[in-house]
C-alpha cells in the first residue's frame, strides 16, 4: 500500500498573549479539533459531520481562513474514501482562499493535497509539479518535517512513472530529514514505500527490514491505521515469499485491529486474505467461519 494520504489543517492555539478567540470562532475550531480526531481514528463519516459543522459556522462569520481550512479538510475525507473528484474540488477552493489571504502554510499544504489527489487519480506528471511547488514553499520557512512529506510524495510520483531508482532517491532524502526529527509516522510511510519498492524487486530481505521498520514507528506512537497497514504488508510479503503461517497470523492480527476501527472496506479484505489461506492449510472450517463473517458484513445494513 503506497502512501499518498491528503492532510488536515488544524487551527492555531491560543498562547498567553493572545486575546481570547470569539465565541462562534472558537466553536467552529472546536468542530473542526472533532473532525481531526474522528478522522485519525478511520471513523470518515463522523469526521465529515464535523468539518462541515465548522464550515457552517466558519462562513456564518466570514472567516475566510477558517473556511479555508474546514474545506481542506472535507477534501480530506473525500480523498480517504477514494472520491478524488469532489476531494480535488474542495482542494482547489481552499487554495483558491489561502492565495486570497496570503497564507503559504495553508497554500503548501493545499499543493500537496492536490498533488496526492491528481497523483491518486493517475497523473503522476501533473502531480509533480503541484508538489515541487509545495516544496518549494516548505523550504522557504525552513519546516524539515513538511520537506520530508514533501520529498515523499515525490518518490511516489517518479515510483508511478517507472522512474523506481529516482523514487528511493526521494524516499531516503525523507526517511533522512524524518529520522532527524524523530517523525514517527512519517518514518512509518517512508518505510513502507520503501519496503513496496523492495518487495516489487522480490528482495525479500531489504522489504522485511522496511515493513517491520514501519510496524515498529507506528507502535510507537500507537497509529492503529498505519499499525493495520502494516501488518497486512508483512502478511502479503510473507505469502509471497511462501510462509503461509506467518502470512495468516500477520493478515488475523490486522484484522482484529481494523474490527475495533470498524473499517469495513479493510475487514472484508482482511476476512478474503485469512480464509484463502486457511483453505490452502488444509483447515477448511476455518475458512468457511470467516467466509460466512465476510458474508455477514456485506448483508449488514449500513
Amino acid at each position: 500500500m503506497l502512501f499518498i494520504g491528503a492532510f488536515l489543517l488544524l487551527a492555531l492555539s491560543g498562547c498567553a498573549t493572545r486575546p481570547p478567540i470569539p465565541k462562534q470562532k472558537a466553536r467552529a475550531f472546536e468542530f473542526d479539533r472533532k473532525g481531526a480526531e474522528f478522522f485519525y481514528q478511520g471513523q470518515y463519516k463522523k469526521a465529515l459531520s464535523y468539518f462541515q459543522k465548522a464550515l457552517q459556522v466558519h462562513e456564518s462569520i466570514d472567516n475566510r481562513e477558517g473556511v479555508a481550512l474546514s474545506l481542506n479538510n472535507l477534501g480530506t475525507v473525500f480523498q480517504a474514501t477514494g472520491d478524488y473528484v469532489l476531494a480535488l474540488d474542495f482542494f482547489k477552493r481552499s487554495l483558491a482562499i489561502h492565495s486570497e489571504i496570503g497564507q503559504e502554510e495553508g497554500q503548501s499544504l493545499n499543493l500537496n493535497n492536490i498533488g496526492s489527489t491528481i497523483l491518486s487519480l493517475g497523473k503522476p506528471k501533473e502531480a509533480l509539479d503541484f508538489f515541487q511547488k509545495s516544496l518549494a514553499l516548505e523550504e522557504k520557512k525552513g519546516s524539515v518535517k513538511g520537506q520530508a512529506t514533501r520529498l515523499n510524495n515525490l518518490g511516489l510520483a517518479y515510483r508511478a512513472l517507472g522512474q523506481d531508482d529516482r523514487a528511493l532517491e526521494f524516499y531516503l532524502r525523507a526517511k533522512k530529514l524524518n529520522e532527524r526529527v524523530e517523525h514517527f509516522q512519517g518514518l512509518a510511510d517512508n518505510l513502507n514505500n520503501i519496503g513496496a519498492l523492495y518487495e516489487s524487486r522480490q528482495d525479500w530481505p531489504r522489504a522485511l527490514e522496511a515493513f517491520q521498520g514501519a510496524l515498529e514507528m507506528d507502535k510507537k506512537i500507537e497509529n492503529s491505521v498505519g499499525i493495520s497497514t502494516d501488518l497486512a504488508n508483512l502478511g502479503r510479503l510473507f505469502e509471497a515469499m511462501g510462509e503461509r503461517e506467518k502470512a495468516l497470523d500477520h493478515y488475523l492480527r490486522a484484522w482484529r485491529v481494523n474490527e475495533h476501527l470498524g473499517l469495513k472496506e479493510r475487514i472484508l479484505q482482511d476476512l478474503s486474505k485469512i480464509a484463502y489461506l486457511y483453505e490452502v492449510l488444509g483447515k477448511p472450517q476455518e475458512a468457511l467461519k470467516f467466509r460466512q463473517r465476510a458474508q455477514e458484513l456485506r448483508s449488514a445494513p449500513k
